[in-house]
This record gives structure tokens, C-alpha cells and sequence, in this order.
């Protein structure tokens, strides 16, 4: 019986992920950037490169982290934009969570989406991780995410950031290279459009 659900959980799995690569075992050990500062790393980051494609054409993707008051404390808000294939400017809010102060791994934030993504509505409980493995916050970042499947399967995700719509070819290797250490397969980055932006 639990090698049937164990089945069903994979397949079910892979139908809703379809255009993600899932893998066995367990999210990748990253390191984090060290005395990782959100407000030296807040304003406007474009998205220049991901692990795998967003359903549909994306393109001038950017993302603005600025703080927000939700009426209760202050908080990071993180506003993405982007223009789909039909040319509709789509903008997505979230909340940007940084860990406890006592927390030595300043760079392990977690994201929490405020709307729906696509046509799947997400519980307000639903956040991901938002994981800064390296950045000199002037010119690039590079960020880290993974689902995890009960430990049994992940998904890793990986997004290359820049504060200008391009990034050099020394930069760009050099993210590629950290990926590469934590076998993350560069192959599989998807480069974003970022020409004829407004």
C-alpha cells in the first residue's frame, strides 16, 4: 500500500510540475551569502536567467523589494513584473520574510505570494524559500529555492539577478560556476528577454 501512494505522489508530482525537472533525494546543500544585509540588497533586481521556464512566454521580468507597513509592522514587500505573451503586464505581490535576528543565515529568507500564480490559487500558509547564495548587491545576486517532496524528491529552483537588464559574460560564468559546484545543471537555466522592456 505505500509503495501504491509513494506512486501515486510521484506521478502526481511530475503531471503538476511538468515543466520542472524533479529529482531524487533530497534539495541540494547551498551555502548562503555570509553578512547578508535586505536593506543594502533592497530596490530593483531583472531577471536575467532561471532554472527552467515559467508556463508560457515571460518576458521583462523584474523584481522591486522595497519596505511596506501592512498596518501591524513594517515589512518587505516584493513586487514582480512581467510581460506575458499576449502583452499584458502582470504583477505579482509578495511578502518578503527575513529570518529571526539571532539567525546567523541572514540570506535564508522566505517569500509569501499575496495572490494567485497562473490559475492556482495558493493558501496564505504557502511561502517559499527565497535563499541569497551570493550577491555584491550593486550588480548581481544569485538566488536559491527548492520544494522538497517528503525528503524523497525535490525540485530545485535558481534565479540570476542583476540590477541592470544585462549582466556580463565574467559575471554570468561566474554564477554558473557556483551552480556548478552544487551540481545544479546549468544546462537547464532558461536566459529571460529582457530587450524592448518599457
Amino acid at each position: 500500500m505505500r509503495g501504491l501512494l509513494l506512486s501515486l505522489m510521484i506521478t502526481s508530482i511530475c503531471l503538476t510540475k511538468r515543466v520542472q525537472a524533479i529529482k531524487w533525494g533530497r534539495c541540494e546543500h547551498v551555502e548562503l551569502q555570509k553578512n547578508f544585509s535586505l536593506n543594502q540588497y533592497m530596490g530593483t533586481w531583472y531577471e536575467i536567467e532561471r532554472l527552467y521556464n515559467v508556463t508560457g512566454e515571460r518576458r521583462c521580468i523584474s523584481e522591486t523589494i522595497s519596505k511596506a507597513f501592512n498596518g501591524f509592522r513594517e515589512t518587505y514587500e516584493l513586487l514582480t513584473w512581467m510581460i506575458k505573451d499576449n502583452d499584458a503586464v502582470v504583477v505579482l505581490s509578495a511578502e518578503l520574510i527575513p529570518p529571526p535576528k539571532a539567525n546567523k543565515d541572514q540570506a535564508k529568507l522566505t517569500y509569501r505570494l499575496d495572490q494567485q500564480m497562473g490559475h492556482e490559487p495558493l493558501d496564505d500558509s504557502v511561502i517559499f524559500h527565497y535563499w541569497v547564495v551570493d550577491t555584491d548587491y550593486t550588480s548581481y545576486s544569485l538566488v536559491f529555492s527548492c520544494v522538497s517532496f517528503l525528503g524523497i524528491a525535490h525540485t530545485p529552483y535558481a534565479w540570476i539577478l542583476s540590477r541592470e537588464r544585462q549582466l556580463s559574460a565574467n559575471t554570468t560564468k561566474y554564477l554558473h560556476d557556483i551552480l556548478d559546484k552544487y551540481n545544479i545543471n546549468i544546462e537547464d537555466l532558461v536566459k529571460i528577454n529582457q530587450e524592448g522592456c518599457i
